[in-house]
């Protein structure tokens, strides 16, 4: 797949042959896990959990008590069948403030300890490692609402991601779900800096846009998180070469030195905005370098605005559009119910299902905007011109089987809804009142 999408650059770029991304060490991932059961377990009880509720192969490799009047309860290193890297685990009380973040956030109830997780996704799979973490506390856990991520200060629902992956074994969980996207900027309404953070829990550099005008923060983010996708899947691109984002849309991947240093001042993103450890990144430009006297690498602008404007087809990494395509399938059966009930009500709503059109070289997957939806099969219209595969237009008319969508949503009441939704579109749908 790597030498279907990157296009290696000749040698009139600033960088030495052979220039690579430094090295990345591999960070940690870390789980606070809101004790919900009766008392403070002992390190014994955590293990015994984990081998009698979620099957797993567990030794205890050694425990400490924690200092006294610490809040720091127990620490403990276990070994788990599956995991390369050991799991270190800490018990500590849970402050005011954090058990009121967990309940405003969460609903996580009220409660006195938080066990910590801490591990690295040293495996073959670092993807397949995170969801054996995951399906290790769901299973382990039951009574727990959701976990806090503390690298990415994100919390996981167990309704949204753990009860999923504890009902399918075959489910991975998003490989987005290990880093996630911010913005800067210097005040309001000003261009912003967008990056990803947790793509070294991979090993990898984060990702970087820089003078993001704010009306394309919302594609950018996207596009960050499709880009990511297909790093983690491929490797990143070595430096200065472009990269694809779909048919004639190229980005040039590029070490922060060589934009840096023409970055204008007011701009977040300059070296003083960024921690003095902060992980490498690449930052993405447009494709040429622009300017005659000296020549610098611009803003990715053009590019992110033809995304804003235009229908345009953007690569996805393989793993992704696999993932997707299995928890649309999984889930058509309450797509069916929901469109019949929503049918009986009357309701006012766009309900769409992407499927897969062309040859398995060069496949499109389009979206569809459903009429009929009867058992395992669904007819509509084209949303959109297909850009890859002929003879597919607006407004064209077409059936496509179960097997063949790749995703589906939902647009309700100004709210979408998609696999990963159910339980709240559900939730949206029997609300509804009969007219």
């Amino acid at each position: 797949m790597m030498d279907q999408i990157f296009d290696q650059f000749g040698s009139s770029l600033p960088l030495g042959d052979g220039d690579v991304w430094p090295e990345v060490d591999l960070a940690p991932v870390s789980i606070a896990v809101p004790w919900t059961e009766p008392g403070p377990p002992a390190p014994e009880t955590i293990a015994d959990d984990m081998r009698t509720r979620a099957g797993r192969t567990v030794k205890l490799l050694g425990a400490e008590m924690g200092p006294e009047d610490s809040g720091l309860l127990w620490s403990a290193v276990f070994s788990v069948e599956g995991l390369t890297s050991p799991i270190f685990v800490w018990l500590e009380e849970t402050d005011a403030p954090t058990a009121k973040h967990a309940a405003d956030m969460a609903g996580v109830p009220d409660h006195q300890w938080t066990m910590v997780w801490q591990t690295r996704l040293e495996g073959k799979d670092a993807v397949a490692d995170w969801g054996m973490v995951l399906r290790t506390i769901g299973w382990s856990w039951p009574g727990t609402p959701a976990v806090h991520d503390l690298e990415l200060s994100r919390w996981v629902m167990r309704e949204e991601v753990l009860e999923p992956l504890l009902a399918d074994e075959e489910l991975e969980p998003a490989v987005e779900s290990l880093w996630w996207v911010s913005a800067s900027q210097r005040e309001p309404g000003s261009p912003a800096w967008l990056k990803t953070s947790g793509l070294n829990r991979l090993g990898l550099p984060e990702l970087e846009f820089l003078e993001v005008p704010v009306p394309l923060v919302p594609t950018t983010a996207h596009l960050l998180d499709e880009l990511a996708a297909r790093i983690a899947e491929d490797g990143p691109p070595p430096p200065g070469t472009r990269m694809a984002v779909g048919p004639e849309l190229e980005l040039r991947a590029v070490p922060p030195r060589e934009v840096l240093s023409v970055l204008p001042p007011d701009m977040p993103g300059h070296a003083a905005d960024r921690e003095p450890d902060a992980a490498p990144s690449i930052v993405f430009t447009g494709p040429e370098k622009v300017g005659a006297t000296r020549p610098t690498w611009p803003p990715a602008t053009s590019v992110l605005q033809r995304l804003a404007d235009e229908p345009c087809v953007v690569y996805r990494s393989t793993r992704s559009t696999k993932r997707r395509s299995h928890l649309a399938r999984q889930t058509w059966d309450d797509l069916g119910m929901i469109h019949a009930k929503m049918a009986r009500l009357e309701a006012k709503a766009l309900v769409a299902v992407k499927a897969a059109f062309g040859p398995e070289s060069a496949r499109e997957h389009c979206w569809l905007r459903i009429d009929t939806l009867e058992g395992n099969t669904a007819s509509g219209v084209l949303d959109a011109d297909a850009r890859m595969v002929s003879g597919l237009q607006e407004g064209d008319t077409h059936r496509v089987n179960r097997d063949e969508i790749s995703d589906w949503c939902v647009v309700l009441n100004e709210n979408r809804f998609d696999p990963e939704s159910v339980p709240a579109l559900w939730r949206a749908v029997d609300a509804l009142n009969p007219r």
